[in-house]
Formats: structure tokens, sequence, C-alpha cells
């Protein structure tokens, strides 16, 4: 799929300062080093996946803001809509009995974050067992970082070292459903969990002060809030970010680190 136009500058959020001792997630796999292997045995064995009935559905506002009905044309009236997509806003089920690979593609607000995942080999890691907790990155985050990138293209091999260690940083080992991020932020002493990232660098969640809400950030800037708030998949969870998170620069030093494991708990039904 095409990259969609990128939406208006993100508007600015207040700073939100982390306290110093944290929670620390321990991984449950190698980082970034264990990314490549053999595809075909390692890819999640869906005849020994159960089967569910569970689905939730993704949003699709990049559709509504880029759709453009056909313009009438009394020689032809079967001509396709002048539009990079061709519905306004279609349909896009994510079923929980599905690995992570399968559901990516199909949201139409995760194509540039799809696409950016191909060109840097990490989607087919996500095709695996794993499980994995992915923070997925939307169009409109993606595409306006893109824009203030020289050049624009973020795509470009040069750029795919940057790119990828972005998108990593967005991959967490390990299955955390939104109850078990909560608990685990509740049982750290200044409430704050640092979770493990392919990125080999902490992901930091906290909750929100003012609505009880999962935040997840870098420890230096404004944390991002959660757009789709985990969605089980069969080898793992799903989140929607609002806002793009950078992979830090400075990893805090905890005074009194604490080891949790990831859960393996099977997930909650999805809420938004």
């Amino acid at each position: 799929m095409r990259p969609l136009p990128a939406l208006a500058r993100l508007r600015t959020k207040q700073t939100v300062a982390l306290p110093k001792t944290i929670l620390v997630a321990a991984p449950l796999m190698l980082g970034a080093a264990s990314l490549t292997g053999c595809q075909d045995k390692a890819r999640q064995d869906v005849f020994t996946t159960p089967n569910a009935t569970c689905a939730a559905m993704m949003p699709t506002v990049s559709g509504t803001r880029t759709y453009a009905p056909r313009q009438a044309d009394s020689q032809n009236e079967k001509l396709p809509p002048n539009s990079v997509v061709a519905y306004p806003d279609p349909e896009t089920p994510a079923y929980c009995d599905r690995p992570l690979s399968d559901t990516l593609p199909t949201s139409l607000e995760l194509a540039d974050y799809t696409r950016a995942l191909s060109v840097t080999d990490l989607l087919p890691l996500l095709q695996r067992k794993g499980p994995y907790t992915v923070f997925a990155i939307p169009n409109s985050a993606l595409e306006h970082y893109a824009a203030q990138q020289a050049g624009g293209d973020v795509f470009a091999q040069p750029k795919r070292p940057t790119l990828h260690r972005l998108l990593a940083y967005s991959i967490v080992p390990g299955h955390w459903a939104p109850e078990q991020i909560k608990a685990a932020i509740q049982a750290a002493p200044n409430h704050v969990l640092a979770l493990p990232t392919l990125a080999d660098l902490p992901l930091y969640a906290q909750l929100d002060t003012a609505s009880g809400q999962i935040i997840v950030g870098n420890g230096e800037s404004t944390p991002a809030r959660l757009w789709v708030n985990g969605i089980p998949q069969s080898n793992g969870v799903l989140y929607f970010v609002q806002s793009l998170i950078l992979p830090p620069t400075h990893i805090m030093a905890p005074t009194t680190p604490t080891i949790a494991t990831a859960p393996t708990a099977s997930a909650p039904a999805v809420t938004r």
C-alpha cells in the first residue's frame, strides 16, 4: 500500500517526568541479535493454535481523511475513485486467533508501519510463536516523523538502520495484556514499569494520573497515549499508540530495580 499523506503537526503535550525508581521487566528471549533465523521452521504452527471467536475492529481514520469520491464522468460511470483507498471507512477486523503478521497488513491505519516492518525485515519475526507485544505506530505519526527528516524518505536504504532501531523499540518480547501491565505498574515502587524491547532499550509504562490509562514513553520526552488498548493475538498483543516514541538517548538508572517476568496468561477482552 502506498504511504498516506501526512497529517498536520501533532499537538504538543506537557512533558511528564518519570520517577527514578522503576520496575524492570525481564525479557523472555534474546534481543536484536536474534531477529534473523530460519523463517519457515520458526513460523507459528496454525494447526496447534486454538480457534477463537474474539475479534476487534481497528480504526480507519486514514481512510476517511484520504478517500476522494470518483468525479462524475458521463462517458464512463465505471471509473474507480480518484483516491489512494477505494473506500472511506472499510471494515478492518483483527481476529484474536491470528498472528500479528496477519493482522498488521490488514490495518489501513498501520499501512506505513507494516511497510516499514517489511523493508527492515522485522515483519517475518511477528509470524513466529513469540509471544510479542507490539506498540504499533499509526500512519499520521510516522508521516509526521518522515516529514521532519532530510529528504523525507525514511524507507531509503541509507536510513534503514535508524528505521530498524525505531521499529525494534516498538516491539516488546513477552505477552503483556493491559491488566497485566497495570498490575506490574502498581507493583513498582514508584509505579513505573520498564519493558525490554528488541532495540535493547527499555520502554517505560506508567498510568496517567488524570485518567488512570496506560501511557508509554522513553523517559525523556512526552509519553504517548494508547489509541487501541490491547487486541489479543495468537502470538502476542497489539496496541496502537497515538504518537511516535523515539528510542531514548540515555537509559534511566533505577535506584532499586526489581525484576519481573513477562506474564503468559491469556489476554482479557479488548477495550478502547
